[in-house]
């Protein structure tokens, strides 16, 4: 009797939140789950992380991002780009909250770059919690939801 074994990993590309130190990245996380590689929050220096572990652009099917805040998404760019550049060849979903699609189409061509890759957008609506944020008012207080 054959029994297939899953291919699980966890890579951690970056923890570091706000600010990276010397020896922390920004937030960034593979995860390899059998044929999927899924990229959450890359954050700055994702790119260079990824080299680091092995991790390479034609790998990533699917990029999650969790909110906005630079240190999730300020990576996304050159990722995007790196993946351009590589070719990749099959379609990448990118999942991010419903709300921020003018935000992420300008992290998305927020450089020039011949993009060819096959991005396929799905906003997600949020189940509460997390960290959307509500405009605030022309000289007013805001409120965090």
């Amino acid at each position: 009797m054959w029994v297939a074994v899953s291919n699980r990993e966890l890579v951690v590309l970056g923890t570091a939140s706000q600010a990276p130190t010397r020896s922390r990245n920004h937030n960034g996380y593979f995860l390899r789950w059998d044929d999927e590689g899924l990229l959450f929050d890359p954050g700055e220096g994702t790119q260079r992380q990824m080299l680091f572990a092995g991790v390479t652009a034609s790998q990533i099917t699917r990029i999650c991002i969790t909110h906005l805040h630079g240190d999730h998404c300020l990576g996304l760019p050159g990722v995007l780009a790196r993946m351009s550049l590589d070719r990749v060849p099959h379609p990448v979903e990118v999942c991010y909250p419903a709300g921020s699609r003018e935000v992420f189409g300008r992290l998305r061509h927020a450089s020039l770059f011949r993009d060819v890759l096959d991005l396929r957008e799905r906003r997600v609506r949020g189940g509460g919690g997390g960290h959307r944020h509500v405009p605030v008012p022309a000289g007013g207080a805001g409120a965090i939801a």
